[in-house]
């Protein structure tokens, strides 16, 4: 078992402390079980990483091996793994027509998996999947977690389930159903195969409506049904929902986590709070016609001590306002009125106990998942856009601190970046249909060289 050690840096250890010179200390291992033979040839089983932080703490308490790997990270600040509790990895280009999987869901693998190894070079090391049929999002949790590639840990949300007709028909990524028995026969067979969680498309969006109002589509009935199997089968449930008929039903049902919430009233933010219901409001995925309604609610769930969480609602890497999704929506909680502590914790503690992952926390014994940055974003938030290093599972994705520039993790030809989220159209030429034709570009002017 090896070791490897990173001093000289501060760490923000997501549970309330923050360590001025403190020291981690990494120890590596991994298992490989052999299954018996089959005929005359061995087969050997998947590895699985059993890295582990072994120290946690102030650097005069750990003895530091003599063969110990050390990483200097002076003038760093050391924290968790960032956790995005509501992303979309298999977001295509902005004007996609999502109607009809067009790409096929063998190619959406691959872009969803890029989309990951995006995420993880924008320091998030868990990523909580959403809106993701056909069991894409559960191959890549194996693939990941069998270290087939090097990725964030993935949890599993599968499709998003809706009435039919409802919000986000034309999307991809739905599963449709009419009556709680369809609605419920649906969850089944995906929870079936190894979902963590559940999504449901509780209210529309005023665009969608003639008054101009969020609207509860989901029947208050179906709400409860789909909620109490869920939980039955010891499942988390998020809700899509804004406007406060639709927000009282999914509290009234238990739901676990509303999510975008773009219209909630005082009264049922005090009840989110009371009960323990916490809040995703994804503010950068808002549109701008919304957002200033949108940030007050915000603003009222911080002000209430409604536990929130960090998410994006579409890739954690997508470039926003010079930096990238998940570093936007800690600076908007800011800006919101949460203090750089609570949107880190936010994106870390917090969001490990909404996503229910057993990362967010620097501690022994705890995963290995943590990254450095630049300054102290603890006081200032914009530090997080200047990103050090990122580890996950014990081993370093990249490094540029300590006089290193080391990137371990490429899955790109060299001189190409692991980068650029939804700024990259990965479906044009795709064999299956035509897709984004030469007029978005024109219109949009969407495409990169690459």
């Amino acid at each position: 078992m090896s070791v490897t050690v990173y001093k000289n840096a501060r760490i923000f250890t997501g549970s309330g402390d923050i360590l001025e010179n403190g020291l981690l200390a990494v120890s590596h291992a991994h298992t490989q079980f052999v299954a018996p033979e089959r005929g005359k040839t061995p087969v050997k089983v998947a590895a699985s990483l059993k890295d582990k932080l072994e120290y946690v703490g102030a650097a005069e308490g750990y003895a530091i091996p003599e063969d110990a790997e050390a990483v200097d990270l002076a003038g760093c600040t050391v924290l968790p793994g960032l956790i995005d509790c509501a992303a979309r990895l298999d977001t295509l280009h902005p004007e996609a027509d999502d109607y009809v999987d067009n790409i096929g869901t063998a190619y959406r693998t691959f872009v969803s998996y890029r989309a990951a190894a995006e995420a993880l070079n924008c320091a998030v090391t868990t990523v909580r999947a959403m809106g993701m049929p056909n069991n894409i999002d559960i191959g890549l949790k194996n693939a990941i977690d069998k270290t087939m590639f090097f990725g964030p840990s993935i949890l599993t949300c599968g499709p998003i389930y809706a009435v039919t007709g409802g919000c986000g028909h034309e999307k991809y990524g739905l599963v449709m159903a009419s009556g709680s028995d369809e609605l419920r026969r649906a969850m089944r067979i995906h929870v079936a195969r190894g979902l963590d969680g559940v999504v449901l498309q509780v209210s529309g969006k005023p665009l969608d409506s003639l008054n101009g109002e969020y609207h509860q589509e989901m029947s208050t009935k179906e709400i409860h049904d789909l909620i109490k199997h869920a939980h039955g089968a010891e499942k988390k449930v998020m809700t899509v929902a804004s406007g406060d008929p639709s927000i009282s039903a999914c509290i009234d049902a238990g739901a676990d986590t509303i999510l975008e919430g773009r219209r909630i009233g005082k009264e049922n933010l005090t009840v989110m709070a009371q009960k323990g219901i916490s809040y995703v409001p994804c503010m950068v995925n808002t549109p701008e016609e919304f957002s200033i309604e949108h940030k007050a609610v915000v603003a009222e769930a911080i002000k209430a001590g409604v536990a929130i969480g960090v998410g994006t609602e579409t890739l954690p890497s997508q470039p926003v306002d010079g930096t990238v999704a998940v570093v936007k929506e800690l600076e908007l909680l800011v800006e919101c009125g949460m203090t750089p502590v609570q949107a880190l914790n936010a994106a870390t503690s917090g969001a490990a106990k909404i996503a229910g992952s057993k990362a967010g926390v620097l501690a022994a014994g705890k995963p290995a998942d943590f990254i450095a940055v630049e300054g102290a974003p603890d006081k200032d938030i914009a530090a997080m856009r200047s990103i050090a290093m990122v580890v996950k599972s014990g081993r370093r994705a990249f490094l540029r601190a300590g006089g290193k520039n080391e990137n371990a993790f490429r899955i790109m030809l060299p001189g190409y970046e692991v980068a650029g989220g939804a700024t990259i159209d990965w479906t044009r030429g795709a064999v299956q249909g035509v897709i984004a034709p030469e007029s978005y570009n024109d219109k949009w002017n969407l495409y990169k060289e690459i």
